[in-house]
């Protein structure tokens, strides 16, 4: 399946789109459902978080067509369903567990393929903070015996919240497309949707 992808550049203006947290105080007259980074101050609390999320999107720096079917999007969840069981749960005190899913580039007998490898799942401990004017995500995980502390700048409304991905976490979902048609993806972004 050679040539499975088809990628095609575009601009990454998503960063700077998706991350930037307005510092107008919250007013009054707004509805709570239609709060978000860009109309309130930085005030989450960790009820705003305990519960069930999932994977809503996954924006990339470049268009793909893994599906090869002629479409090419910067969502990679409308290109493989690999990333549909891909969610956390926080819980009240601290606690959350996520499961994971990742893209293997090089699978197949000629290593051209790509397949999903889903199912994984990891726990932890998180909060939230208030810092700066933005709001953030704190989550601490032990994945291979390697311990990691990250804190996230969200993007938030009532029903979702997203935030940015180094290079490096990138890697961890999209794998390591090096030598293949994908090689200069990068996942810039995940959104997660409420479930519960």
């Amino acid at each position: 399946m050679k040539n499975l992808l088809r990628l095609k550049s575009i601009s990454a203006v998503f960063g700077l789109m998706l991350f930037i947290v307005s510092c107008e105080a919250n007013q009054d007259h707004v509805a709570e459902t239609e709060i978000s980074a860009t109309d309130a101050t930085a005030t989450i609390t960790t009820e705003d978080l305990v519960g069930e999320w999932k994977l809503s999107a996954m924006n990339t720096d470049t268009v793909v067509d893994l599906n090869n079917d002629g479409v090419f999007n910067s969502n990679i969840l409308l290109e493989t369903d690999c990333f549909q069981d891909m969610g956390v749960v926080f819980y009240q005190g601290g606690d959350m567990t996520t499961t994971n899913s990742r893209l293997d580039f090089k699978a197949g007998e000629t290593n051209d393929d790509f397949k999903c490898l889903s199912g994984r799942i990891d726990s932890g401990i998180w909060d939230v903070e208030n810092q700066d004017n933005e709001e953030r995500l704190i989550i601490t995980m032990t994945i291979d015996g390697d311990t990691r502390t990250h804190k996230r700048v969200l993007e938030r409304t009532t029903n979702t919240f997203a935030f940015n991905v180094s290079k490096f976490e990138s890697e961890q979902y999209y794998g390591n497309p090096d030598g293949t048609d994908a090689q200069d993806v990068t996942v810039l972004s995940l959104e997660y949707t409420r479930v519960n």
